[in-house]
């Protein structure tokens, strides 16, 4: 190389700021398009290392909204990278949840993957390593038995994790013990959840009786069986609350099973000024004032049911109090 010859690098974008939860460095971005070129590229970065290293690794991946930025730039990613495209090819996919739906119903979280991720990478993913988690053809209970059995033979090495409105993990939601045995469990939608995959998916889930009532889910104790990196994005204005809760305090507990992350030995969480700026108040004042309450209040308005939305914002300030977070 000549003295005049340049090396070409990709640099991850600038957080705008960035805090510190338990053992969890939290970056906050402008957009969600940063936060998720962020995450497209540690996962890729470490991705490659590990084929690389062991010649095979596994990827397990979250299937929502909160994922689309990380789908677009790991997809742009690899359509200019041949390590990355040979790196596909040898990785083992997983998926975190889904419901008792048929693989082709538009809302199958194994059709969203397909459709969002894995169509566009097919020209280089092995199609004997994406593993489907597929409850209604071996039946729930067989199907998480061996999905458990079949995530920890290969991994889980990498993941892409988001969280729910109440700080659920999957579909991992508050109250389920965060400890025991690592499991595809089976999780009854409560109320909140019900009201953000209406808000997630408003063409397929009109009403709440649209919305399984059961689903399938990885437990906190399975996700934390991530070996290697753990990559948490959350986009959404409306999770301010979630984040908040996860990462305001060191406190874990089963009132937010995404505060479980705060125990990971390497794990990463990346959110927008959207979604991070209750979390930024919090801790520059270390009390959060009763206009961001109200603000906070804001994103459980349940239009035209005033009981569920007083249910919900009681659920946030027994959550507060649990995870230490004070407030006027």
């Amino acid at each position: 190389m000549s003295g005049t010859d340049v090396m070409f690098t990709v640099s991850a974008p600038e957080p705008r700021h960035v805090v510190t939860a338990g053992n969890v460095q939290v970056a906050i971005y402008d957009s969600p398009r940063e936060m998720g070129l962020a995450s497209a590229l540690a996962i890729a970065t470490e991705q490659c290392r590990l084929v690389a290293e062991r010649g095979e690794t596994s990827l397990q991946l979250m299937a929502a909204p909160s994922a689309f930025s990380f789908y677009e730039a790991y997809v742009g990613l690899a359509q200019v990278s041949a390590e990355l495209q040979h790196a596909i090819g040898q990785t083992h996919f997983f998926q975190f949840d889904d419901y008792l739906l048929p693989g082709h119903h538009q809302a199958s979280f194994r059709f969203l993957l397909t459709h969002s991720l894995y169509g566009p990478l097919s020209d280089w993913y092995d199609p004997a390593k994406i593993h489907l988690f597929e409850p209604d053809i071996a039946g729930p209970e067989a199907a998480c038995r061996e999905y458990t059995e079949l995530l920890l033979e290969y991994g889980p090495d990498l993941m892409l994790k988001g969280q729910g409105e109440d700080g659920h993990w999957g579909f991992h939601q508050p109250g389920i013990p965060i400890d025991g045995e690592p499991a595809f469990i089976t999780v009854r939608m409560n109320d909140i959840n019900i009201a953000q995959q209406m808000h997630d998916h408003p063409t397929l889930f009109r009403q709440p009786s649209d919305v399984p009532a059961e689903a399938y889910t990885a437990n906190v104790p399975l996700f934390m069986k991530t070996r290697v990196l753990a990559e948490d994005n959350v986009p959404q204005a409306a999770k301010a609350y979630a984040i908040l809760a996860s990462y305001g305090t060191d406190v874990v507990d089963d009132c937010c099973p995404s505060s479980a992350l705060k125990r990971h030995p390497n794990a990463v969480a990346r959110t927008t000024m959207a979604a991070g700026w209750a979390l930024l108040e919090y801790r520059e004042r270390g009390r959060l004032s009763a206009e961001t309450m109200a603000r906070l209040d804001e994103n459980w308005e349940t239009a035209g049911d005033q009981e569920t939305t007083a249910a919900k914002r009681a659920f946030m300030r027994a959550s507060f109090a649990t995870m230490g977070i004070a407030h006027d």
